[in-house]
């Protein structure tokens, strides 16, 4: 079972992959567009609820592209190699065991997720990224440590090991070529998916890419697509209301100027410039202009419609009908006449 299992994982990651990110705003509507792609024939969907967020993460690959490309120094690029990695062993699942668990907050442990490939394929490309590594007293890695091993390394040093307390493994990093690693390594990675089958062409994440500079995410990919949600801004504070405490204190924290706020300077930080490669979609016509908003969403992924053998088995626009206008219902419309004056441009006349 085990050499059956390594010899499909490497005829996956030896293939040439589409890659398609589904992406949007708190309560935009995503979820619709997820079922929609999980009816096409060749899509191999991430599970609605996991965000693939290894890009955006601070610490993650677009600060990593930052410190190696965009503002090389000797100095932040070796810190920057080091936060990543410690990012890693995050997300794999170390923490994820008793008693580890108990230091970490994250649950999607990508370990699992992927096929135990995720710390395989994480080492091998920070191993290329690194140039050279050596032992040396170097102080700025210090920066990065928590209070407790500072307080360690200055004890040590006064006490015992006066030459070798303050070393740490100095990393040189060069980013030249960053592009060419990172899109082997995240297509590899991708492509060991749980649920990637042997039929897949198109690999599918959920919020990779953030919506406000998707352009920056097609960069670590080859032929790749993204698409964004948006939605009437008075449905997406009602569902954050109507969801759960919680959520209702994530999105604007009881309170509508929070919201509108929040929405303003998203929309003031989303990069709307066309783009052959990303389409922005409206929620609404996804279900009341059904079939043409559908041949649009085809259009742009270059799709025929006889790829679209499951239709109807998940993504019920009827169903979904019920979604739209909900602002109608809650309690509070004194909120919903705020949202309307303020983000009038945003509000749809249905």
């Amino acid at each position: 079972m085990t050499v059956y299992l390594a010899v499909f994982m490497e005829s996956l990651v030896s293939k040439q992959y589409n890659y398609l990110d589904l992406s949007g705003y708190m309560f935009s509507g995503k979820h619709a567009l997820n079922l929609l792609i999980a009816e096409i024939e060749g899509f191999s969907a991430h599970q609605w609820d996991l965000e693939f967020n290894l890009l955006r993460l601070q610490d993650g690959i677009m600060d990593l592209e930052k410190a190696l490309v965009e503002d090389w120094s000797i100095i932040r690029s070796n810190s920057a190699i080091v936060r990543f990695k410690k990012l890693v062993k995050k997300l794999d699942g170390t923490y994820g065991r008793f008693p580890y668990k108990l230091f970490s907050f994250h649950v999607d442990y990508y370990q699992t997720r992927f096929n135990n490939q995720f710390s395989k394929l994480s080492d091998e490309y920070i191993n290329n990224l690194i140039a050279s590594t050596w032992l040396c007293e170097w102080p700025y890695p210090l920066f990065d440590m928590g209070e407790l091993e500072a307080f360690y390394r200055k004890i040590k040093k006064r006490l015992w090991d006066k030459q070798g307390a303050f070393e740490n493994q100095f990393h040189l990093i060069d980013g030249e070529k960053f592009y060419e690693f990172t899109k082997d390594y995240l297509i590899k990675l991708l492509a060991s998916y749980d649920g990637v089958t042997e039929d897949a062409t198109t690999l599918v994440t959920n919020n990779a890419f953030e919506p406000f500079n998707a352009k920056r995410g097609l960069k670590y990919f080859d032929n790749a697509k993204c698409i964004i949600v948006k939605r009437d801004p008075r449905d997406m504070y009602t569902t954050a209301c109507n969801h759960s405490q919680l959520y209702s204190k994530m999105s604007h924290g009881n309170k509508v100027e929070n919201f509108i706020k929040r929405f303003e300077i998203q929309e003031r930080n989303t990069d709307k410039t066309p783009h052959e490669d990303i389409m922005f979609l409206q929620y609404e016509d996804l279900i009341l202009n059904y079939d043409k908003t559908k041949d649009e969403i085809f259009e742009f992924l270059g799709i025929d419609e006889s790829m679209h053998t499951k239709k109807g088995e998940f993504f019920k626009p009827e169903e979904s009908k019920k979604f739209i206008g909900i602002y109608k219902n809650l309690a509070n419309q004194n909120d919903i006449k705020i949202i309307k004056e303020r983000l009038n441009s945003y509000c749809l006349d249905i």
